[in-house]
């Protein structure tokens, strides 16, 4: 009995050892928040956001990320400015993409460590970005959403994420109807995972369907131009969840509005539309066929006699410009540097 005791106690602990092991080579996730999570604000007013990263243990040598916002009706992005999360430690970065766009309401950034940062990244808490607003609506709600979100370690490898986006809410929005906003990316995690569920309603033109549009395996898709829908809502099955589109995400925030407004329940606007998508590196179709290019048959002329020239003593090689050689070094840093931030995630294709 005392000798089946000890050897339960040893095989007890042996799994202890074990699973304290196993614990310690688990990444933790590395948190990108907006933050604050929550704003009320008024017509006129601004406010600022911070995108903070946590890397919970993890080493961090570059970061980018696009934010989305769901109306630009009702926000303005004014600027956005590095913060010191990247170099906490002293060391020099190199912002590449810094951008603003408020006709799709969107902004980029991209930051990378150089020299001895990318051998080691930084691990404290901080903030990558900031991010200021001006509000020029007078009511309703925006959602800020990040997306394309990639960080990576000392080894170029992409580090695992978790992200927690944030609300602006604006005047008094209590009467408005509540439409959930969903990224590119997790559109395309939603109809990969349960494509029988739901229905893609793309709310442009014929036109712009049938030169390129979404197809995602088993998905049900509908092509209803936002100015036919009110009177085509027959069309559309309202126990499925509906993943609106269109170019941008402009007229789809719209067309999703008026579904709940007629109590449809599952409404889904994808912010960015085909457009995000596309920069993401998500397939798309067409329906147009190309057309071939005409083979043009250019005339033949006779060569003319060849001629004899007389030997010409080589022209000494000119010297490079200075620091030419040095742009190309730092161009073919930042080229490296891109390519490891736009790296895309292997589910995604």
């Amino acid at each position: 009995m005392e000798k089946r005791r000890t050897m339960l106690v040893g095989i007890v602990s042996i799994v202890l050892l074990i699973s304290a092991a196993f614990g310690t080579t688990q990444a933790v996730p590395v948190v990108v928040n907006v933050s604050p999570s929550s704003i009320v604000v008024s017509q006129g007013q601004t406010f600022t956001v911070n995108i903070t990263v946590d890397p919970k243990g993890n080493e961090v040598c570059a970061a980018q990320y696009v934010l989305l916002y769901s109306d630009n009706n009702l926000l303005n992005t004014t600027s956005q400015t590095q913060g010191p999360f990247l170099s906490q430690d002293g060391l020099e970065t190199i912002v590449v993409a810094n951008i603003i766009n408020n006709t799709l309401g969107k902004v980029e950034y991209g930051e990378f460590r150089t020299g001895e940062g990318l051998e080691h990244g930084v691990t404290a808490p901080g903030t990558l970005a900031s991010i200021t607003f001006e509000v020029i609506g007078t009511a309703g709600t925006s959602n800020l959403k990040l997306s394309d979100v990639i960080l990576t370690g000392p080894d170029e490898k992409e580090l695992e994420t978790e992200i927690n986006d944030a609300i602006c809410t604006i005047g008094n929005a209590t009467g408005e109807p509540a439409i959930a906003d969903i990224t590119a990316e997790e559109a395309h995690k939603t109809m990969k995972a349960n494509p029988e569920e739901i229905i893609l309603l793309d709310v442009r033109t014929e036109e712009e369907h049938e030169a390129e549009y979404i197809d995602m395996p088993g998905v049900e898709l509908r092509n209803i131009p936002k100015d036919e829908l009110e009177n085509r809502l027959g069309e559309l099955d309202k126990s499925k969840k509906i993943i609106v589109y269109c170019r941008t995400g402009s007229r789809s925030n719209v067309a999703s509005k008026a579904l709940v407004e007629h109590g449809f329940e599952h409404v889904y606007n994808m912010l960015g539309g085909i457009e995000e998508w596309k920069n993401l590196g998500f397939p798309i179709s067409s329906l147009l066929t190309p057309k071939p290019t005409p083979t043009i048959t250019m005339p033949v002329t006779p060569s003319p006699a060849p001629t004899v020239s007389p030997v010409v003593s080589p022209t000494p090689t000119s010297t490079p410009m200075p620091g030419f050689e040095a742009a190309f070094a730092i161009l073919g840093l930042l080229a490296t540097s891109y390519l490891i931030l736009k790296r895309r995630r292997a589910d995604k294709k």
